[in-house]
C-alpha cells in the first residue's frame, strides 16, 4: 500500500563515471516531475552534464547508456520504496 500514486512523477538516477580512468563511482540525482522515466534520465544527464558539476569532478564525463532509473514512492507509513524501472 503507497501513498504516492501509481503515476508518481519523482525518480532516482544513478549516472557512473570513471574517476581515475578505471574505477567506477556513481552519482544520484532525485529528478522531480519528470513523466517517465527516459525523461527522468534526460534531466539528470543534464544536471550532471552543468558547468559546476563537470568542474566538481574534474570534466570527468558520466556514461548515461549505464545509468540506473528508479521510481521513488512512499509508503502509507512513511517508508520511502526504490522502483526499478
Amino acid at each position: 500500500m503507497f501513498s504516492t500514486p501509481g503515476d508518481s512523477r519523482t525518480w532516482l538516477v544513478g549516472l557512473p563515471c570513471r574517476s581515475d580512468g578505471s574505477r567506477i563511482v556513481w552519482l544520484y540525482y532525485v529528478v522531480g516531475e519528470a513523466p517517465d522515466s527516459a525523461e527522468a534520465l534526460c534531466a539528470a544527464v543534464r544536471r550532471a552534464d552543468s558547468a559546476k558539476e563537470r568542474a566538481a569532478r574534474g570534466d570527468v564525463p558520466v556514461e548515461p547508456d549505464r545509468a540506473e532509473v528508479q521510481r521513488i514512492r512512499q509508503h502509507v507509513l512513511g517508508d520511502f520504496v526504490l522502483e526499478a524501472c
